[in-house]
């Protein structure tokens, strides 16, 4: 019977793979046949183009500048801080050759977006138009100015209009042109404290959506792009207590720029960089509204909890080993799936209790209580004693079958190491148990190793979104 069921598991997981392997597949061929066909306004140009890009004195805005100079496009750079765009501009105009103008512009007030929009109208081409220029609040709207609400809704929805209404005229005579609105995330997950930050991300989302299907077929493209937190001055201008979240919920402004022009390459209306980030915006239109309510109240106790010091802050406690960035996650994840084969193999080599004693032991050492009471029901359903279970969990080896003593001891010193033993150990356990079953061994603790520090992660991300009430 229990070989049946496990036979009945493998299988499930493995058509779960496939099935994930398929859609994955499906998604880059799609993007590759896509910038197959490319037309030259996407590609590095030997002669310039003219890119305009607003709230380009940092963040993703200046990157923006960055890459486009390096694929030789001309740029024009409008912020408010006419001192940080000079100083991009000389170092892209030294760096990359091309023509840089700066336009300093504050695009809250009608004028100076008009100055903006008459400068569009006066090129012979615009390529891209970039409307990056926005920023962020932390206040409750009923204690908040009007006019610092009605500014935000002008910086990020009025200015965006009239600024790609200047620029699609020439964009559709020449049959070529980009307009990247820059949203967020939070246009699909309102949250307490940026009432009007999330309605005007929100109604840029369904502006780009509904203009996408309007420019079908005319060479122009548009773009939605909704990073989530990405490490720039935004947050700390913002006075947000989410600069708080892990390292692994972060993104470089690189990898947000980057994703984008992939997307807007693919012709891809709605951009969302990281794939944790593409999960929540792909079930966020399924959530009930209890659900947002819930989240929005979780919010609201973040946003009270105070941000830590350097030393001796609030989050010290939390000790145990993780994941610090959702690229190690995913490659060790990529590591496994290259070598599943060798870890089914693995898995026919060793005996089902030894297995389970070795995922309890490096369990033990990283402390992962998820994988400490499902290793512990299945030891139990192995037929390990509760008394071994609960010595294995307490790091104690000694009542173990003496045959397996040696390699119980590298599992804790190869979880001790983070995965990297000495020379000397791996040695000895090469001479107890030769190549084959070693190379099964160091699977078998890669393997738990992984949904231990997932797990870990997991805590770690209750432990600092509760300010440090939940996962310690």
């Amino acid at each position: 019977m229990k070989e049946r069921i496990n036979n009945h598991n493998g299988k499930l997981w493995w058509g779960l793979g496939v099935g994930v392997g398929v859609v994955a597949g499906a998604h880059f061929l799609r993007r590759w046949v896509a910038e197959r066909r490319l037309p030259p306004l996407f590609k590095a140009r030997a002669s310039a183009g003219v890119a305009l890009i607003t709230g380009a004195s940092s963040g993703i805005g200046a990157t923006y500048a960055e890459y486009l100079a390096q694929a030789g496009y001309d740029l024009i750079l409008v912020a408010r801080r006419r001192e940080r765009l000079e100083a991009l501009a000389e170092s892209l105009r030294t760096r990359t050759g091309v023509m840089v103008e700066v336009l300093p512009a504050d695009l809250g007030f009608p004028e100076d977006v008009g100055r903006v929009a008459a400068r569009i109208e006066s090129l012979p081409a615009l390529d891209f138009l970039i409307n990056n220029a926005g920023y962020g609040r932390s206040r409750e709207f009923a204690a908040s100015a009007v006019n610092e609400e009605l500014h935000m809704a002008h910086v990020h929805v009025d200015a965006s209009l009239r600024l790609t209404r200047a620029a699609l005229p020439g964009m559709l005579a020449r049959g070529r042109g980009a307009v990247v609105n820059v949203a967020s995330v939070m246009a699909f997950y309102p949250l307490p404290g940026g009432a009007t930050y999330t309605a005007t991300k929100a109604a840029l989302v369904g502006f780009t959506r509904a203009l996408h299907q309007e420019l079908q077929g005319t060479g122009v493209r548009v773009q939605a792009l909704c990073p989530g937190l990405t490490r720039t001055e935004f947050h700390q201008a913002a006075n947000l207590s989410i600069t708080q979240a892990p390292g692994i919920a972060w993104l470089s402004t690189d990898q947000v720029v980057a994703h984008s022009l992939r997307d807007l390459a693919a012709d891809a209306v709605i951009s969302v960089p990281g794939l944790g980030y593409a999960a929540l915006v792909g079930v966020s239109g399924v959530f009930p509204p209890v659900l947002f309510d819930g989240i929005g109240t979780a919010y609201q106790a973040l946003r009270r909890v105070k941000p830590a010091s350097a030393a001796g802050g609030a989050f010290d406690g939390f000790s145990r080993r993780r994941y610090e960035s959702l690229g190690q996650v995913t490659g060790e994840l990529r590591a496994i799936f290259q070598r599943r084969a060798e870890l089914r193999k693995a898995m026919r080599l060793l005996d089902p209790a030894f297995r389970e004693r070795l995922m309890l032991t490096v369990t033990q050492v990283n402390g992962c209580r998820y994988c400490a009471q499902a290793h512990a029901r299945m030891a139990l359903e192995g037929g390990l004693a509760q008394e071994e279970i609960e010595a294995l969990l307490s790091g104690v080896t000694a009542a173990c079958p003496a045959d397996e003593l040696t390699a119980l001891l590298y599992a804790q010193h190869w979880a001790e190491s983070g995965g990297a033993p000495s020379a000397a150990a791996r040695a000895t356990l090469l001479e107890c148990y030769g190549e084959e079953r070693t190379a099964a061994i160091e699977m078998a603790l890669r393997m738990i190793q992984v949904g231990n520090l997932s797990g870990n992660t997991f805590d770690y991300l209750l432990y600092r979104l509760s300010g440090g009430r939940w996962g310690k």
